[in-house]
């Protein structure tokens, strides 16, 4: 493409002589100069039309990323309001918990002071009651009626009740265990401890008494295998 008057002349000289080529370029560039000058005004008018159209969609693009970050910040906004309110109610969970943590603390302390009073009432009116019976049901002389550690040196165990007495001119001894309710675990239980003391004992005559309010079934049948008594407080009955 020619882009100057002497460029021109250099491209007709080959066939044209010097005044031809003046003349011809000359008329030549006059006269394509405007045409020129319109395809390169519309040439930069169409590069400025698409150069504005990319500069409105990157406004666009723009104006959607601001908006897409107005509403994350609106979202960060109500996620920061809502952990604050989580955390009001995590702390105020946290007291609730500390308040029902000390409450069953204070209750089991009430529970198992109740549990304490009861046993040790109960085991002082055994001590009051196992006596008569034995000697209404059986005719037993009673000696002593109390607590006792029993069993070899350094192997000793506490008996809640100890009976002592005679019959007929022998040694009686009673080892009662007292308990509120009466289960089968407690009476294995207290049967190995049984198994354990009993060659320590100076007497003619060992025997086992349960003393309770309620005995379960199976608690019974153990009682019997073994030839336990069971009392209650109103009367002493083969288990």
């Amino acid at each position: 493409m020619i882009h100057d008057l002497q460029e021109l002349k250099r491209a007709l000289q080959p066939a044209f002589t010097e005044l031809q080529t003046d003349t011809l370029a000359t008329c030549l560039y006059e006269y394509y100069q405007p045409i020129v000058h319109q395809r390169e005004m519309a040439a930069i008018r169409d590069a400025l039309t698409r150069v504005v159209a990319i500069q409105e969609r990157t406004d666009e693009r723009l104006d959607r990323i601001a908006a897409t970050q107005d509403r994350m910040a609106a979202t960060q906004d109500r996620l920061a309001a809502s952990q604050e309110g989580m955390r009001g109610d995590i702390e105020h969970l946290v007291e609730v918990t500390k308040a029902l943590v000390w409450g069953q603390n204070d209750l089991r302390k009430q529970v198992g002071g109740i549990a304490l009073s009861v046993g040790q009432g109960l085991e002082a009116y055994a001590m009051e009651r196992i006596p008569t019976l034995l000697e209404r049901e059986f005719g037993y002389q009673t000696k002593s009626t109390m607590p006792e550690f029993l069993g070899p040196d350094g192997d000793t165990s506490e008996i809640d009740v100890v009976y002592r007495g005679r019959h007929e001119g022998r040694r009686i001894v009673v080892l009662c265990e007292v308990k509120t309710n009466i289960t089968e675990a407690e009476v294995r239980e207290f049967l190995e401890i049984v198994n354990r003391v009993r060659p320590s004992i100076a007497a003619d005559d060992v025997r086992v008494l349960f003393f309770g309010y309620r005995a379960g079934e199976a608690a019974r049948r153990l009682m019997a295998e073994y030839g336990c008594l069971l009392a209650f407080p109103r009367g002493i009955v083969e288990a």
